[in-house]
This record gives structure tokens, sequence and C-alpha cells, in this order.
């Protein structure tokens, strides 16, 4: 863990939005920090009120600074304790009301605007806007929910990134003559085309020029071919005015028309007549069919009469039949049910010795109950006392996973920082003759045939020869020397702290804990399910279950005692007799029962005849009244129609309307001998043809003398116009603007080739540019999706991912990769800012909300990997999604420690 760089120690803010009073940020230091509270605890809030401290001036009074103000009013103050490259600062601002700024560090105490100049100079900021501050560090500041896009840097940020790329931007991109060339390009191209392709300056006038005369040459051909039309026409149009106005034709349009209306009068009168005589037959008809209809009616009445008195008869004597029934069937229900009766007494006293056995069992029961809950007291004494010994053998392990990891990482440490001097090591290849192994010595020491490394001054001494003095060339010996010998020490402060002697003992005890941890949760785990019988969430309480049940058993045995006496000495010896006595006394009841069964199945047949005879005789009984009631009625209607006219008097009316309806129809025959051929719907057709025709032959005239004038006077206007000397100069125009357009077309086609060939070669550099940021982006990358490769814009942000032979676009991915992605961009950025020793740390409120347990624990890897390097501080309202995560915690405190949001 770097304990250099930017690391904030403290954070203390009073009356700052929902704050009222003072409330701190505690635990801060270096490595990975975790503040997990509830929504609505501030957690939003404390980082709003870093980026106020170090991005805005106290002394302004803007819409967001006023937004600082409590809710319950006063002067908001921040205060931030932090180390930078081990020197320790303390910056202080007050807003709104008596504002001021405070600065203190190595160089004493700085106010105001000094002290405002003096953190920017420390951070790499730079004045924005009016009484505002920016730049890259509050890029990586991540507030809640812009953790889904990518940062938005400003100028200041972009540069710093810049910076960090290559202290030298235009020696990488070309150099100053190819920018001003692609400049150049990029004004001459922009006089012609704009950003969207579209023709501008004299491009676009020749364009415009161009399809204007073209479409005036159209609208004067286009008038042209109108004037021919017109002539050909206007002839036309007085041969039709010729013929429509020819007086024999007219005339006989008008003798056609008097001939139809005659014939539409004789049709009428003739309507007139044949109406009548359908009118006279109808009266007719509807005398003669109400007639009819009379002497139908009576005599199907009598003959329902007829009927109902049989079937009157016939009732009754299905009443007398369905009497007798009635009475067998509630003769034979009688004996049936004095049997059941004897039988409930029998099934009374059965019930009664099967109560006697069932108690006698619970009896035995209950003393069972007593016993097994005496055996399941002993057993969970040995249960707990196996739990706490194996708990006791756990805890005496000092070694665990976060000191394992510690070990682990201060030997990658060692092994980095060896690595690192090996690899600026002088090599030295000896090949020796044979037998010349004993004259050639490597600071005293014989040397064979091998390639040896070296990374200390040495001495070879060759026999007859002479001395030759080695002096390896290695930059910052002494710095790298120092790092191995720090890394060892910590290597072995963490052996030490663990109380292990090396890396295998080490692995050796972390081992032996973890089968004592195993041991330990085996016997929690059968601790557990045997409380989980019991429904208990501790063991003295599930003791205290088994005492109190054991209590209960003796006082309901010594009840039962009590209770039955003399009795109680008559239990039977065994369950297994209790068992048999009960199962034999349900046996009887059982056996009662089903005669029951039998003898009420035997009572469902007389019940059902009861009722079945019962039912027939309402039946019939309503049968017999219905039939007497009809038998009246009809023969009431009978003597009605007998004294409102007799048979004789209708039957001698019904012949009467018969020759009546003969004579009608006999004279509608005459009357249709005399119908006109011709149909009156094609007279009708006829005469409307005809008056449309008339009318339709003065409209047309009417229209033709019209058209003629309106063509007479447009042909002459047309004439007098000029149209073939304008036709002319329009054609000319029209090849003027063609050749400018077409020199136009040329010079943007070179152009276009010229900033392509420019960029091409701009991007290639480009790549170069940004393989620092790539560099520090692609290995978290490809942890987090295997395979990928990310693809990074001149404005550092990812627009996309390839993995394999597939190009995916950023936009088109899920929210939960964005904003993973979002996350490691920031974490290049500020590897890159570390590697260039500026100050870097990041922060992230309520970030990672959409990623899966897989990709979690990996960016949990990536954030503790980059917690080495810098100051990580995470702020979450999920405290179990962020379980696995080994980092420092932090708690959020009121002075008066009311307030506490504990981690």
């Amino acid at each position: 863990m770097s304990t250099n760089g930017l690391i904030f120690t403290a954070l203390e803010v009073e009356n700052f939005r929902r704050f009222t009073g003072v409330h701190r940020l505690d635990g801060l230091g270096a490595g990975l920090n975790l503040l997990a509270a509830s929504n609505e605890s501030g957690k939003s809030t404390m980082l709003a009120a870093l980026r106020a401290l170090f991005l805005y001036k106290p002394g302004s009074s803007t819409k967001t600074t006023r937004s600082f103000e409590p809710y319950s009013g006063g002067a908001p103050r921040i205060l931030a304790e932090f180390t930078l490259n081990g020197q320790t600062y303390r910056f202080e601002k007050q807003f709104l009301r008596k504002s001021f700024t405070r600065l203190t560090g190595p160089s004493g105490l700085k106010e105001g605007d000094d002290a405002d100049a003096e953190v920017q100079t420390l951070l790499g900021l730079s004045a924005a806007k009016k009484n505002e501050t920016d730049g890259l560090l509050p890029a990586l500041w991540v507030e809640q929910g812009q953790s889904f896009t990518q940062p938005d840097l400003c100028d200041t940020a972009r540069q710093s990134v810049q910076s960090c790329l290559n202290a030298d931007f235009a020696e990488i991109t070309g150099g100053a003559d190819a920018a001003r060339i692609l400049k150049r390009v990029q004004e001459d191209l922009g006089k012609l085309v704009n950003g969207h392709n579209k023709k501008q300056g004299r491009y676009a006038d020749a364009a415009t020029g161009e399809e204007t005369a073209t479409a005036t040459l159209t609208t004067l051909e286009n008038r042209q071919s109108a004037l021919e039309q017109d002539l050909r026409e206007l002839d036309h149009a007085r041969q039709q005015m010729r013929r429509e106005q020819d007086p024999a034709r007219q005339q006989r349009e008008q003798d056609d028309l008097e001939q139809a209306r005659t014939r539409k009068s004789d049709l009428l009168r003739f309507g007139k007549r044949e109406a009548e005589a359908k009118a006279a037959i109808e009266t007719a008809q509807r005398d003669w069919n109400r007639l009819k209809d009379e002497r139908t009616l009576r005599a199907e009445r009598r003959q329902r009469l007829a009927d109902a008195r049989q079937k009157a008869l016939e009732a009754e004597e299905e009443y007398r039949q369905a009497e007798a029934r009635l009475q067998r069937a509630e003769a034979a229900l009688a004996e049936r049910s004095d049997a059941l009766g004897k039988l409930d007494e029998r099934r009374t006293e059965a019930g009664r010795a099967v109560n006697r056995a069932e108690q006698a069992l619970a009896h035995l029961q209950q003393q069972e109950q007593r016993d097994e809950a005496i055996r399941q007291q002993h057993h969970l004494e040995s249960l707990i006392a196996q739990v706490e010994k194996t708990r006791a053998a756990f805890t005496a392990f000092r070694v665990d996973e976060k000191r394992l990891r510690a070990i682990q990482a201060a030997d990658k440490a060692v092994f980095e920082a060896e690595t690192a001097l090996g690899a600026q090591a002088t090599g030295l290849e000896v090949t020796l003759e044979p037998g010349a192994a004993e004259r050639v010595r490597l600071n005293g020491q014989a040397v064979e045939t091998e390639r040896l490394k070296l990374v200390d001054p040495a001495e070879l001494t060759i026999e007859g020869v002479g001395t030759f003095r080695i002096v390896p060339a290695i930059r910052d010996r002494a710095v790298m020397q120092d790092a191995i010998d720090r890394a060892r020490q910590a290597f072995r402060a963490a052996l030490d702290a663990a109380g292990c002697a090396d890396m295998a003992a080490a692995h050796a005890d972390m081992e032996r804990r973890r089968q004592a941890e195993a041991a330990c949760k085996a016997a929690e785990e059968g601790l557990k399910a045997a409380m989980k019988a019991f429904q208990a969430d501790t063991p003295d309480r599930a003791m205290a279950m088994l005492r109190q049940r054991i209590a209960e058993a003796e006082a309901g045995l010594a009840q039962w005692k009590e209770a039955r006496g003399d009795e109680a000495t008559a239990l039977p010896a065994s369950m297994e007799e209790a068992r048999t006595g009960l199962a034999a006394a349900r046996q009887a009841l059982h056996d009662v029962e089903q005669d029951i069964v039998r003898t009420r199945e035997a009572l469902r047949d007389p019940l059902a005849e009861q009722d079945v005879a019962r039912k027939l005789l309402e039946e019939r009984r309503s049968d017999c009244r219905v039939l007497r009631d009809r038998q009246d009625n009809l023969q009431g209607e009978e003597d009605a129609a007998q004294a409102s006219e007799p048979d004789a008097v209708l039957n001698e009316r019904f012949e009467k309307a018969g020759k009546a309806l003969n004579t009608a129809e006999r004279a509608l025959e005459r009357l249709n001998e005399e119908r006109p051929s011709e149909p009156e719907a094609l007279v009708d057709a006829a005469i409307s043809r005809l008056d449309a025709q008339i009318a339709g032959r003065r409209d047309r005239l009417a229209r033709l003398q019209q058209d003629v004038v309106t063509r007479e006077v447009r042909i002459q206007a047309a004439e007098g116009s000029g149209l073939d000397e304008a036709i002319a100069a329009c054609k000319r125009d029209i090849e003027r603007h063609r050749m400018e357009r077409e020199s136009c077309e040329q010079e943007v086609a070179v152009l276009r080739l010229l900033k392509e060939t420019l960029m091409e070669a701009e991007r290639e550099t480009t790549e170069r540019y940004l393989a620092p940021l790539t560099r520090a982006l692609q290995p978290a990358i490809e942890m987090l999706f295997p395979r990928a490769t990310a693809h990074l814009q001149t404005d550092f942000t990812v627009s996309g991912l390839s993995r394999g032979r597939t190009e995916e676009d950023i936009e088109r991915l899920s929210d939960g990769t964005r904003e993973q992605i979002a996350v490691l961009v920031r974490l290049g950025f500020a590897d890159i800012l570390h590697a260039q020793g500026r100050p870097a740390m990041l922060i992230l409120d309520d970030a990672l909300c959409f990623s899966d347990a897989l990709r979690m624990r990996t960016l949990f890897d990536i954030l503790t990997d980059a917690a080495s390097r810098m100051q990580i501080i995470i702020m979450t309202c999920r405290a179990e999604q962020f379980e696995e995560l080994s980092a420092r915690p932090l708690r959020l405190v009121a002075d008066d420690m009311a307030a506490q949001v504990p981690v």
C-alpha cells in the first residue's frame, strides 16, 4: 500500500446542506476506504462538500454556492486534512457569511487567494469560470449517478492528460508544419463544403445557379409547349361549338322529350286503376281469411275439449295408484328406523371404550416424551462443549486471509524489485578452453562456462594476463537496492505479524487455520441444526426449552395420576399392549359404525321410495286440478262462440266472401290485359337522360365559348414574349454554371484526398500518442472482459470493445458494462497521473449498482490492486454487496456522537 501521493486523512463539515452542526468522516487512510451507510445518511453530501472545498471560492454568491446553505440556516464550513508526498496539509473554507480560505502546510499559514493558488499548484488544478476551479482530479471524484458515463473532460483536465501522455505533443503529431497544412486544407475545403458535406461558397453558387437556370429553362420550354397545345385546343374547341349550335339537332332532342313525357302520363293513369283493383282484392281476401280462421278455430276447440275429458279420467286413476304406493313406502321405512336406533346405542358404548384406551396410550406417550427430552438435553450439552473446544483451537492461530494476502503482496514486491534490478544487470558470457578454469577468477572465485548477470562492481582476474574491473552501468542503482531492502523488510514484518518464519510456514498455518475453522463451523452447524429443531436462536434458550419440556411432562404425569385415582394402576403394562387395546376398541367402534352405515344404506331405498311416492302423489293431484280447469275453460269458450254466432250463420257468410274474392280477381285480370308494354322505370330514365342531354349541351356550349376566349388571350400574350430568345440565353447560363460546378467538384475531391492522407498519418501518430493510457487501461479491461480490447478516441473516451472478430459500440452495451468501463477509464487517468508523480485518488459514490457477482469480485481485485498505488474511497448504501471487499471501514460521526452511522 503506497503512503506517497495524495491521501485524505480527515474530512469535516459544519452547517452544510442536510448537516446541522459538525460532522466528520472518520477512519480515512491510505489504500482502499469503504463507507457503507443507508440512504439519506449523508454520503453524497460529504462528497459534495469535498468538491465545494476544492472547486469553489467562498466569496462567490452563485446558485451553486447558495445551495450549500443548510436547511436550518448558517454559514457552511468545510475542512480537509491530507498528505501529499509525505507533507501534511490542512485546508479550510467557510462560505456565504464571514467567508474565508485557510491553508496550513510545511510553508506555514496562507489565506485567501494565496491559499487557493497554492492548492491549485499542489493538485494540478486551474481557474475555470469566475470563482470556480477545475482539473483532471475532480473528474475522478464520481458523484452519485455519474458512474454510468465516461468523464467529460474540461480543457484543463484534457491538458493534464496530454501532458502526462507526452511532453512534446507537437513532435508526436508530425510537427507544426503538418498541422498548418491540415488546417489550411480544412479551411480551403470549408469554403466549398461544410461539416455536413453540404455545398457552400462559390461551389454552392455554381450548383444553385445551374439548378436555377435549369429550372428556368424547364419553365420556358413548358410555356412553349403550352402555347403549341393552346393552338391545337383552340381549333378543336371551335369545331365542337359548331356541332353544339346545330338547330336541327336541338329540335330533335326537344321532340323526343315531349313524347317521353306523354308516355309517362299514360303509365300514371294505368297505375292508379291497377292500385284500386288490388285494394279490392286485398279487402275481399282479408274477409274470406278471417271467416276461414274462425271455422278452423271452432273445430280445433271441440277436439281439444274431447281430449281434455279423456285425460281427466286417466289422471284420476293415476292419483289413486300413487296414494297406495305412498302407504307401502311409509310402512317399510318405520321397520328399518327401529333397527337404526338400537345400533346408535351400541356405538355410544364403543366410543366410551375407545376414549379410555386413548387416554391410557396418551399417558404412556407422555412418559416416553419426557424420557426423549432428557436424552436430547444430554446430547445438546455435548454439542455445546464440542463447539467451545473447536472455537478455542481456531482463535489460537494468528495468520488469516488478510495477513496472508499482505505476505503474498510483500513477497511479490520483493520479486518485482529484484527483477527490476536484474533487468539492468550487465551480462557477462564466459567460454573457457579446457583446463583454463583454474586461471580465470571472478571476485576470487572460479568461473565456469556460463552467462553471468552483474549488478555490483566485480574484478575478473586471468592468470598471466591481468585483472579487469567491471562496473555495471545501472541507473538509480541505489534507489533500486533501497527498494529491494524496503520490500524485504516489509516481507519480514508481514511474516512476523502472522507469527511465521517463511512463506511455506504461513501457508501451512493458514491451511491448519482453515481446517480448524472447518471443524469449528461443522460443530457450530451441528449445534445450529440441534437448535433449529427447537426453533431456538441460542443454546441457552434451547436448554431452557428442554428443561421446561421435562418439567411440563412431569407435571402432566402427576396430574393424570391424581385425576385417575385408583384407575391409574389399571394401565396397560406396555405401549404395545395399550396400542393393541386401543386398536381393538377402535375396531369394535368401527364394526358398529359399519353396521350403522349398512342400516342407513338400507334406509336409503325406503326413503327414496317415500320421497318419489309423495312427489308422484302431488304431481297427480296437480294434474287432475289442471285438467279439470282446462275442460271447464274450453267448454265456456265453445258456449260463448255459439251464443255469439251459430255455425249455420258463419258458414253462409264464408260462402259470400268467397264469391266476392273471385269477382275482384277476374276484374284485375281484365285490367292487366290493357297494361302498356313500356315499363315506367324505362320512361323515367329516358326523360332524365333527355333533360340532362339538353342541359349538358347548354353547359358545354358556355364552357367552349369561355375556353375559346381564354386561349385566344393566352396565345396573343405568349407570341409577344420572345420565348425562343429567352430559351437560348438560359442554355448559355446553364453551360457556364456547369463548368464552374465541375471545377469546384474536382477541387473538393483533391482537398478531401489530401485531408484523408494527412488525417491517416495523424491517426497513426495518435495511436502512439494514446499508448500510455492504453497500457494503463487495457490490463483492467482484459481482467473484466476476457479477450477484449478497448478502442480509445482522441478525446480520451472508450468508443467500444473488440472481442475476437466482433466490434461492439459503447452505446449498444448494457448499462452495467458501460458503468464498469467508465470506472476503469477513471482508474486509467488516475494511474497515468500517479505514474507521472502527480496527485491521484479516486472516489466512487453509489457506483457499480448493476454488476453481477462474478464481475463484482473481479472489480474488487482491480480496485484492491489500484489501492496499492493510490487512495480510493467507495461510498455505498449496499453494504452486503461489498462484504467481500477488504477495505478500511469509514463512518460518519456527529460531534455529540448521536448521529453515528456505523459501517
